[in-house]
């Protein structure tokens, strides 16, 4: 099971705010890692609660503000290589 979790955008269209976790594979860190930063959203942790448990399950917090549709853009961005 793959997992996102995003806050809704606040603020407006132009000046917006967006925070989340991610919860992925640890195949999965790297692309979703790049493609958030590609996007201007900030990684603020990267981590894993459970130890012996296979497959590794990582978590990844991050935040983004600016333009509405951007930040959007960045999360879908990462959304799109969870899975595959």
């Amino acid at each position: 099971t793959i997992e996102i979790l995003s806050d809704p955008l606040v603020g407006s269209d132009a000046d917006a705010l967006v925070a989340g976790d991610v919860a992925m594979l640890e195949a999965e860190v790297t692309p979703v890692l790049k493609a958030l930063r590609a996007n201007g959203l900030n990684i603020v942790a990267i981590h894993h609660h459970m130890t012996g448990v296979a497959p590794t399950v990582i978590f990844l917090h991050y935040y983004g503000t600016g333009p509405a549709a951007s930040l959007a853009r960045g999360v879908r961005a990462a959304v799109d290589l969870l899975g595959k």
